[in-house]
């Protein structure tokens, strides 16, 4: 709207007044006062912004989605079109039942544990101990010896590598762990290596997982 300002009147008590009309784009001004001098009503243009808030919309998406997720699974010819409004952060990966209840390649503790005394001997017959330097030492070999357990390509298993790394200062050490597994799928290796200044206990926990 635009507004068009007039002279300014003095009223009974000596001020100075100001009235304004307001004028539609569409049509004439409108006196802003009628002959008993009261104020006309004021005439605005309808918003079309739309009215629905941004939490209604929400909710309503949200209500949408959830439908989408509780309604009947899909069939092979609707699976076929794609994921039909579904985002793909709601669509589980399905897969058909394999009845096993076995690894095909199951984990070989004899070849596992030889592997780790070699990989040990080969990693740290030529490292320069530095005592600042353990802690990066016990880190650098908990990844490569999990990654080397993943190399064999054992079905279904997890590892958990742990490494300690001590100065050799005529003391007494032992190391002590505890966990509980299945004992007849799940498996724990350990090897150690000295030096004559420092030493090295390493243990990985093969843990089965279906």
């Amino acid at each position: 709207m635009q507004s068009i300002e007039e002279k300014p009147e003095e009223d009974q008590k000596g001020k100075r007044s100001k009235k304004i009309a307001f004028v539609d784009p569409q049509g004439d001004a409108d006196a802003s006062s009628d002959a008993t001098g009261k104020s006309s009503e004021k005439t605005y243009r309808k918003s079309t912004y739309p009215r629905e808030s941004m939490a209604a919309a929400a909710r309503k998406s949200s209500v949408m989605i959830l439908a989408r997720l509780m309604g009947p699974a899909m069939t092979s010819s609707r699976a076929d079109r794609g994921l039909y409004g579904r985002t793909s952060m709601y669509v589980a990966p399905r897969f058909q039942n394999t009845y096993r209840l076995e690894s095909k390649n199951p984990f070989q503790r004899e070849v596992m544990q030889s592997m780790m005394g070699r990989f040990l001997k080969s990693y740290l017959d030529e490292y320069k101990y530095v005592p600042k330097r353990a802690k990066r030492l016990a880190e650098n070999l908990t990844e490569e010896l999990r990654n080397q357990f993943k190399l064999c390509q054992f079905e279904r298993y997890r590892y958990v590598a742990l490494v300690t790394v001590g100065d050799k200062a005529m003391q007494d050490f032992r190391c002590v762990t505890r966990a509980l597994w299945d004992p007849e799928k799940d498996d724990c290796i350990s090897s150690s290596y000295e030096a004559p200044s420092f030493f090295v206990v390493a243990s990985v926990w093969i843990v089965y997982f279906e």
